[in-house]
């Protein structure tokens, strides 16, 4: 809380007894100050509602990835070639250990798109680190007041391309993961030639694998068909010497499918050694044949 006696001082708030509290200073210079319950209420920014607005305002996909820190990813910017960074917001507690506390943050977040209040936070030292990690640095103060002088003209909010290591196969989002989205409203057919149509209330995408790729049980296709007929995926016991080989492959699904659809979350709930799908998942009727293997 603010010192009372002097507004430049931040005092913790701490229990006193069953309800009360007193506000003391870390030097114990100055004695306790007595605060009944009545009088104390914590104070705090409401994240959910602030994101939302903001998405509708800048124009990018919200999603609640994060409900911890100053420092959130609270959605994602996704361009017409399915580029998708993440969008991060900074909402300083007001303490003096704000900015070394973001900078330790932001070192460890790559590729991203950053929200900050206003531009006071850009220092030469910040500017190092944007350049460093591949960050992306929006004044929120300047870019609404542009938004309100300039209502019809919305400037996107930047998309950063990430290299590719060679020979990884271009993947990119199929579905934007906006609006409230969930891993439930996701459908996923299996069409044929090797390629599966992913739908979501509105939108509609698809992926295709390479054609020269041997299709077999633990290739994506192969799993997907397992749990289209099954319901569920289960890896091998972690004694045998399949584990590692299959396991890997469920995990290459995994990633796969949070590419394509770059909800928050995992796309599967694990309820006793199964992974069970949170999306809904179909053959298109032509499938509906004797499995190859």
């Amino acid at each position: 809380m603010i010192d009372p006696l002097y507004p430049a001082r931040r005092l913790e708030l701490m229990a006193d007894g069953e309800e009360d509290f007193v506000a003391v200073d870390d030097d114990a210079s100055m004695p306790p100050i007595p605060f009944k319950a009545a009088d104390v209420a914590e104070i705090r920014p409401h994240w959910e509602p602030i994101a939302r607005s903001l998405a509708e305002a800048l124009g990018f996909d919200h999603g609640a990835w994060e409900n911890s820190g100053s420092l959130r990813r609270i959605g994602s910017t996704q361009d017409p070639f399915g580029r998708v960074t993440p969008v991060l917001l900074f909402l300083p507690a007001g303490h003096l250990g704000d900015f070394n506390g973001l900078f330790r943050e932001l070192s460890t977040q790559t590729e991203s798109t950053v929200l900050f209040p206003t531009h006071r936070w850009f220092t030469a030292e910040m500017e190092a680190l944007r350049i460093r990690n591949r960050l992306e640095f929006i004044d929120l103060a300047d870019r609404i007041a542009q938004i309100a002088a300039h209502p019809a003209t919305r400037v996107p909010l930047p998309v950063i391309a990430k290299p590719r290591p060679a020979g990884q196969p271009k993947v990119r989002a199929v579905i934007h993961a906006g609006n409230g989205l969930t891993w439930s409203q996701i459908t996923i057919e299996l069409a044929g030639n090797q390629t599966i149509r992913l739908t979501a209330p509105g939108q509609d995408g698809s992926h295709s694998f390479p054609k020269r790729q041997q299709l077999g049980p633990e290739h994506p296709l192969g799993i997907l068909m397992t749990l289209a007929a099954q319901g569920e995926w289960r890896n091998p016991p972690l004694s045998s010497p399949d584990y590692d080989r299959v396991s890997k492959a469920f995990q290459r699904l995994q990633s796969l499918l949070r590419t394509l659809v770059p909800l928050p979350g995992k796309p599967f709930r694990k309820s006793d050694g199964t992974f069970v799908p949170l999306f809904q998942i179909r053959i298109h009727p032509k499938l509906l044949a004797p499995c190859p293997w």
